[in-house]
């Protein structure tokens, strides 16, 4: 079975988001953009995730509000009303980029769109469901009319981008809001993403001048930092001697400060939070954290040590492994967290993560196939033992296309094409399906017998990717047998998922087969479900509610995927996912639940 590793707490996001209470009046059409760092609709310096490419369906913007999506400046989209800027519409993509269409909201209540976004799982297990997650809160979309508070939606997009470890995502929508739609606590947010890349001077040109009180004394704190960065340390100790009371819990921050100022102060053993200021207060001191705070703190903590060009590199490595399999950073900054030596110097580390890199440099050391397939097979391995097997295909893909397909053994050839379908890599998946069937011609009887099974499997996960190869259909000869491999009693419950599957997208699938399927025997699979969620799912889906039904989606398969999700879970997700238009969402999906239960 293929799970997350990462068993980080849900709600946990830091510091980065206490006391968020907010007022707002709308922002008029003529306010210009606030300037923050990244400027104003450019791209941030950092590694981005990937984004799958949009299959929206056809849709019409709703009567009340005016959609603009343009290139005011690079890359920028304008959302707005007659009436004026409304910042809960704001975002970063357009249809044409990824973005899931102006009106994607049209139709839904905007409590229930809070409702929706507060209930959204960050999930590690599937990288088409991190997808749709980023694309559900970057899109720029009319918000219905009747919104309190806009800032409550916008702050809750930041939340959950943060909470994901999507830092440059968030960072670029804050700066998407006009400088009058911006409240001290959406400042503060922009501050803290700011932090946390290491962006001292642009964080604290928006500190600068900044008198709004809070409970934590946070701008305070910020003000004796920004003083420590400019080297006024007068001015430092003034302002430590001013905080209040309420500051005198963060012992941390104390500690941290005479760091600084070259003292010698033990950090305090306590459970006391880690926000992106201590973190930046311990780059400021040179201070490493613990890898297992960074962990309890959240996947935004991770990303940033990844990012950390000054940290040390096995640290940067594992949180680097941790951000590509929550999606918020891109694989070649692993690779070359490896290349510059992470865990080379530690063979006494046996954790899988370990293993990975070491075996992902013999891998690229050596010239010979044979070794090759056989590091990069035990790269795979690794992964599934760690629950990372996704994660651990995406950093190895280029080891695999450079391999020609050969003889490498049943096991490994499956792997390798179901590996490139999940890639969407068409001329491997077609070097691997072929290499597949040539197995059937070699060997015995028995390991001829074996072979025509692989391949029946292999058919499977390219009908339900939808990609065009040798596979075919063909009920007559299908035999429901091939999917009853398992150890586990319940494995054979995963020819029901085939044939579910199968007549959801289309084909036909007679009452036989589905009698055949019984007489193996069916002991019921334990698998996530939630009848009110998939009530509510329908009923969008079948009013063609498009944000309504991808945050439905998402929260019926919650962390754990659509591979621990019950089959009914997930025909009933990927049924609704197909009324919208998103089809080659929904066959990803399919695919991954068909990889993780090892279909």
């Amino acid at each position: 079975m293929i799970s997350s590793r990462i068993s980080i707490p849900r709600w946990i996001v830091g510091g980065l988001f206490a006391s968020l209470a907010v007022s707002f009046s709308v922002a008029q059409a003529q306010d210009k953009p606030r300037s923050l760092v990244p400027p104003l609709g450019q791209s941030t310096n950092t590694q981005q995730t990937e984004t799958a490419p949009a299959s929206n369906p056809t849709l019409t913007p709703p009567s009340q509000k005016k959609v603009i999506e343009g290139t005011r400046i690079d890359g920028s989209v304008v959302v707005q009303s007659l009436g004026g800027l409304d910042p809960a519409s704001i975002g970063t993509l357009t249809s044409a980029s990824g973005g899931l269409g102006p009106d994607m909201w049209d139709g839904t209540a905007p409590e229930r769109v809070i409702t929706l976004l507060q209930n959204l799982p960050v999930s590690s297990a599937s990288p088409e469901m991190q997808r749709l997650f980023r694309r559900l809160l970057l899109t720029a979309a009319v918000i219905p009319q009747g919104t309190e508070n806009p800032t409550d939606l916008i702050r809750l997009r930041l939340e959950k981008l943060v909470e994901a470890g999507l830092v440059t995502d968030a960072t670029e929508l804050v700066s998407r809001m006009p400088a009058s739609g911006m409240t001290p606590a959406l400042d503060r947010i922009a501050v803290e993403l700011l932090l946390l890349q290491g962006q001292n001077d642009q964080a604290c040109r928006a500190v600068e001048g900044q008198q709004e009180a809070s409970i934590d004394g946070f701008w305070a704190k910020a003000d004796i930092f920004c003083n420590l960065v400019a080297g006024n340390m007068a001015r430092a100790e003034l302002g430590l001697n001013l905080l209040d009371e309420t500051a005198g819990d963060d012992t941390l921050f104390f500690a941290l400060f005479d760091r600084v100022a070259g003292g010698a102060t033990p950090l305090p053993e306590t459970d006391q939070e880690l926000t992106p200021l201590h973190f930046a207060m311990m780059r400021l001191s040179r201070v490493s954290p613990s890898l297992s705070s960074i962990e309890n703190a959240g996947h935004a903590f991770l990303w940033a040590l990844a990012m950390d060009e000054a940290a040390n590199v096995d640290d940067r490595y594992v949180a680097a492994y941790e951000s590509l399999t929550m999606g918020s950073v891109a694989p070649e900054l692993l690779r070359r967290l490896i290349n510059q030596g992470a865990f080379r110097d530690n063979a006494d580390e046996r954790t899988e993560l370990a293993q990975i890199a070491m075996l992902y440099r013999e891998a690229v050391g050596t010239d010979a196939d044979l070794e090759k397939a056989r590091l990069v097979g035990e790269i795979w391995a690794a992964g599934e033992r760690d629950g990372s097997y996704f994660t651990a295909s995406r950093l190895s893909f280029p080891l695999l296309t450079n391999l020609t397909p050969a003889e490498y053994g049943d096991k490994f050839e499956l792997d390798a094409l179901r590996l490139s379908l999940l890639s969407k890599a068409e001329t491997e998946t077609t070097n691997w399906e072929r290499a597949v069937r040539r197995g059937a011609l070699r060997g015995n009887f028995e390991e001829r017998d074996a072979a025509r099974r692989q391949i029946a499997r292999a058919d499977a996960y390219m009908i339900i990717s939808g990609t065009t190869g040798i596979a075919k259909w063909n009920a007559a000869n299908f035999d429901v047998a091939v999917f009853n491999h398992g150890e586990d009693a319940a494995q054979s419950e995963n020819v029901g998922m085939y044939l579910g599957i199968l007549e959801l997208f289309g084909e036909p699938v007679p009452d036989k087969l589905w009698s055949d399927a019984l007489a193996l025997g069916q002991v019921p699979r334990f698998g996530l479900s939630n009848q009110v969620i998939e009530k509510n799912l329908d009923r969008a889906a079948d009013a063609g509610l498009v944000g309504e039904t991808i945050a439905l989606s998402l929260a019926a398969l919650g962390e754990e995927g659509p591979g621990l999700a019950s089959t009914e879970t997930l025909v009933s997700v990927l049924t609704a996912l197909q009324k919208i238009g998103l089809t080659e969402e929904a066959r990803q999906l399919a695919l991954e639940a068909a990889i993780t239960r090892n279909l």
